[in-house]
């Protein structure tokens, strides 16, 4: 919780650098390019519904990309996401950030603020890929010791949202 703090203090002094990041990674969000990578009808499905609800949120139009290629509708979103992200206070883009990073998608840290996913579904959707080749080939401790901390970050993160009331629906 400390980092929280910590950060949303830090965040008035440096509020546009933070928010020019997460614009910046946002063309190229991780979910944006799942689909190429994963074969699990029900992730895909998870997929789609994210990606629909965040553009609802966010009144973007984010698509899936197939390839390497940055899409250009998705750049085009930076405008709309931007003035999302602006609306925020300060603890509340802290949580977006810090999901957003350990998550590598800005779209699941604004999606984690509405609570329509479970933590756990927004987890399983981060790493749908890497999730996916240890069911086929096994995982090893330090991955399981991994995935356990990022999970436990997002329970204290919402714990921490949850006695805010920042936590948007």
């Amino acid at each position: 919780m400390a980092e929280i703090q910590e950060i949303a203090c830090s965040i008035y002094e440096c509020r546009d650098e933070i928010i020019l990041r997460l614009l910046n990674f946002s063309a190229t969000d991780t979910i944006l390019y799942l689909s190429s990578c994963v074969s699990n009808e029900e992730i895909l499905t998870s997929l789609d519904r994210m990606i629909d609800s965040v553009n609802r949120i966010l009144l973007t139009k984010f698509e899936e990309v197939e390839g390497l290629e940055v899409s250009e509708v998705n750049l085009a979103q930076k405008k709309q996401l931007r003035s999302f992200l602006d609306r925020l206070d300060d603890e509340t883009l802290a949580i977006v950030y810090l999901v957003a990073m350990e998550l590598k998608s800005v779209l699941l840290g604004c999606l984690f603020l509405y609570r329509i996913f479970s933590v756990k579904d927004i987890f399983n959707l981060a790493f749908a890929e890497e999730l996916e080749e240890q069911s086929k080939w096994g995982c090893d401790d330090c991955i399981r010791q991994r995935h356990t901390e990022i999970l436990g970050k997002l329970i204290s993160w919402e714990k921490f949202c949850d006695e805010r009331s920042l936590f948007k629906n």
